[in-house]
Formats: C-alpha cells, structure tokens, sequence
C-alpha cells in the first residue's frame, strides 16, 4: 500500500501509459562542476526514474574572456574526454529496466547556435568533436540520438538558441525550465538572472516560437552543477511512457508526451479530443479538452491556453471544504532547515535525523523535495524507511549554495486519516526533540519548532491541503473554424509557487 517515490509512483490515467519523473541534464566533476560521477548516479537512482549525466563536452566558437576564465571550460572539457569510457561504463552498470533507466549523453556549447543535450538511445555512444550544429544534427540523426535545446531564451549569439537552424527531427522537445529559469514567455516568472548571458530575449522563448508555427513539445531538467540530479526547485522532466526502458521513454519523447516542472512534481494528464499532449491532429470545429492534475500543494488555478491565450481557468484554490473532505488523502509537508542568515557570518552544515509516525492513520506516498546545496560528496539525503504509519528522514541543510537562498528541505506526505490522527515527530539530530501534532490542528494554523536558541534551525509545519485543493478534473469544449493551425497547452501554477507546462497539441 506505500508508495515510494521515483520508478513511476503514481500511473498516468491510462491503462496503456505510466508516468515517470528525470533529469535529463545533469553535471559533475566530470566536466568543470562538483561530484562525483558515482555520487550522482546513487543519487538519482534514489528518487528519479530516469537520468542522464551531460557533462561538458566542447564549445568551439567560445570567446576569449577576461581573466583567462575560458579555460575554466578548456580544462573541463579535457577532464570529460579522458573519463569517456567510465561515463559510458556507469550508464551501463547502473542500467535496470523497469527500475532506473540511465541514458548516455553530454551537452554542447554554442554562442552562435545555442547549447544543446545529446541523449543517445544505448549503450553505443559517441563523444564527437564537431563545429557547426548542422553537422551536429546529422551526427545525432545517424545515431538515433536526440538533441534537447538548453536555456534557450537567452538571445542568440549569446548561448541562446538560433531558431533558423532548429531541426524538430532531431529536436522534437525543448528545454522550458532549467536552474537558469523560465523559457516559456520573458513575461512569466522566474526569469534568467544568475548567469552572464543576460535576460530572456522575447524572440528567443517557446511562446515566441510557437507563433511562428514550430511543433515542438517541452520538457525540464536541473542543469544542476552541484552533482545532485533531480535537485528540487531546478526542474524536472515527466514522461508518460508505456514502460520504463529506453526505447519506451525515449519514444515519448520523440512523440512529445512529455511536460515539465520547475519544483513539485505536478501530475498531468491533458488531452484534446482523446489525443495525448504533443500530438499533431486534423482540424476540427469542436474540441473537447480534459485536464486532470494531482499537485503536491494547494493548486492555485489551472489555465488551458489557445495560440499561447488563456481561454480558461480552473481555480482549484476556491474550492469548499468540509467533513468530506476527510474521505481523501489529505498532503502534509514537513519542511525543515532556515538557520542563520548569512550577514551572521556563521555558515554550517545542518545535519538531520528525525522519524515521523502517523498515528490513527496510514501513509498513502512520501515524496522528497532535496535541493543540491550545499555541495558535499558524502552526505545524502535520504527517506531511510517509509512504511503504513513511519518515515524516516535523513538530510542536511545550509544556506551556502542554496538554491535561491531557500535554505530548506522538505518531504510530502500524503496521509489517509480523521482529524483526529496524529503527526508524532521524533527528532535525535540536530537536537532531541519530540513533538506531536493532530490534523485538526494543522487544518487550521501551521506550527513551527526550533531546534536550540536563536539563530538555529526549525521545522515547520504547514497547513495541510485537501485532495479539492491539490487535484482537479475538468472538461470544456472550444468550438472554432479557423484556416490557421491552434495549438493548445495546460500551465499549472500551485500557491507556493511551483509550475507545470505541458507540451502543445496541434
């Protein structure tokens, strides 16, 4: 009855696909980022389904900067050509169909063309040396392999993608979200701002590119430098896909059933006419839309969108709640961290270890939100045990590296249980501590409980989120005659911020 998270906890709402949650960009030390190649990969096997380490791999029209800062590149670039064969052995070693699926790839750098991820379809791969990105493409053509377009609202010449020479052959999916930030309008919210490539260039996003009549679907993916794939918060891809092997994913992905998130992982079904997200269909005049989605907080409103347009909102935030509402799993998230600021010159590491019981109640799911920082390769983050009625949490904050300065981590719980059932918290690192709290309780105010004096760390407990609040399942028809082609796509916005996209369907 316990559902772990990754290995496609939760089925798509069909028989014939299942959903599965990766991180197709991924860095290390193999490369010119931090981690080892084998941390990574006990990293990702704990809580993704799928993964590919991209390491650094060329930039060949990359300018001389100030400082000689570019052989920051040349150096890596060297370290992942004499580590070739070990990056192709793991993918091989850690290879379990059905259980964790590792792909071969490695990411080329652009000014002029843009970057781009090349994920290989087996163990044959290829670390290929070549200049323009047309030659590029057929390289990955004659491979079977697929080119996925990074942070592409950068503006072209400047690592950002040149749309004139995007080959949707090769390229049937585009990176929309990434720790570099939001690439689907340069007027949604998280914008590009950590890097030196500048803002998001209008020309340069999805919605732009869509307009100008390109089929291409969406996908996330950290782009984590930090050796942690699947960090919370940086993006992740989900794939509905009839199994979990590499032929089955990565015809998803050339089908474009795919979508992306920036944090949660937001469940979504959306269909236009009994057709999947990504397909290209014969017009009709009516077009009957569904939209199904399980969010892992408070759903603040769910837009179905025309030729890039909302056309219609569902606002899952206002919906009634009451005596009822104990029939479903209810989400509890239990987050933890904070600590002193920085001004405070006392940067450490917090290390924790604390198991919560439900009691009079189950544990439906358990859903880890770890974030990459700070760096250290021999901590980890961990649910130890989860089980009918306990989970066992083993991680560690700080606010160095936090991404965003959220120096937290959380976990979800989705709990079947009355009002009167309790959270019972049994905390030995970073202090002793027990506490208990009742649903009821949480229902109506959030509680929170530090761990020493001031400046040190605390846990929070935030109210929890009724199955009215976190699912939604609605259907609408959109009747039009038009001599254009429309595309439709669902954008998922939770209250505490975390997005979904889905691809289009023509």
């Amino acid at each position: 009855p316990v559902i772990q998270p990754a290995a496609g906890s939760e089925p798509a709402r069909s028989s014939a696909m299942n959903l599965y949650w990766g991180d197709l960009h991924s860095h290390g030390e193999v490369g010119y980022a931090k981690g080892s190649l084998e941390r990574a990969y006990d990293i990702a096997r704990s809580h993704l389904d799928c993964f590919c380490f991209t390491g650094h791999s060329q930039w060949h029209d990359m300018p001389r900067m100030p400082q000689d800062k570019h052989l920051k590149w040349v150096r890596g670039f060297e370290v992942m050509k004499n580590n070739w064969d070990k990056v192709k052995r793991l993918a091989g070693e850690y290879h379990q169909p059905g259980k964790f699926v590792p792909f071969i790839g490695y990411e080329w750098h652009s000014s002029s063309y843009g970057d781009v991820c090349i994920i290989f379809p087996g163990d044959k791969a290829e670390l290929a040396y070549i200049n323009g990105i047309q030659g590029f493409q057929k390289f990955a053509r004659d491979a079977g392999a697929i080119l996925i377009p990074h942070h592409p609202g950068y503006q072209e010449g400047w690592r950002g993608q040149n749309w004139s020479v995007l080959d949707t052959g090769v390229s049937p999916v585009v990176e929309i979200f990434s720790e570099h930030g939001n690439a689907e309008s340069d007027l949604g919210p998280y914008r590009y701002i950590r890097h030196s490539m500048g803002g998001r260039y209008t020309q340069n996003t999805l919605q732009w590119l869509w307009e100008q009549g390109v089929k291409v679907g969406v996908v996330a993916s950290t782009d984590d430098h930090l050796g942690y794939p699947g960090a919370y918060g940086e993006g992740l891809v989900a794939v509905h896909a009839e199994s979990l092997s590499r032929r089955s994913i990565l015809e998803a992905i050339r089908a474009r059933r795919t979508y992306g998130v920036s944090a949660d992982r937001i469940e979504l079904d959306f269909r236009l006419n009994g057709h999947w997200m990504g397909e290209s269909i014969p017009a009709a005049a009516s077009r009957n839309i569904r939209v199904k989605v399980k969010g892992k907080d408070t759903l603040d409103r769910i837009e179905v969108l025309r030729n890039n347009r909302v056309i219609h909102r569902n606002h899952p935030i206002d919906c009634r709640v009451g005596p009822s509402s104990w029939n479903k799993p209810i989400l509890c998230r239990i987050e933890f961290g904070w600590g002193p600021w920085g001004d405070l010159n006392m940067a450490r590491i917090c290390d924790w270890n604390f198991a919560v019981t439900v009691e009079g109640g189950r544990i439906v799911s358990a859903t880890p939100c770890f974030q990459a920082g700070p760096f250290d390769e021999q901590r980890r983050n961990r649910l130890t045990k989860v089980d009918d009625t306990r989970c066992e949490v083993t991680s560690y904050t700080s606010r160095m590296q936090a991404y965003e300065e959220r120096a937290t981590n959380s976990i979800i719980l989705k709990i079947q249980g009355a009002p009167s059932a309790r959270l019972a918290i049994a905390m030995t690192e970073p202090t002793r501590m027990d506490f208990t709290k009742s649903l009821a309780h949480l229902v109506k105010s959030s509680d929170v409980k530090f761990t020493g004096p001031f400046t040190s760390e605390s846990v929070l407990l935030p109210r929890i989120t009724f199955a009215e609040n976190y699912e939604s399942e609605f259907e609408f028809t959109d009747r039009r005659k038009t001599d254009k082609t429309d595309w439709y796509y669902a954008r998922v916005v939770q209250s505490n911020g975390s997005l979904a996209w889905s691809s289009p369907i023509w």
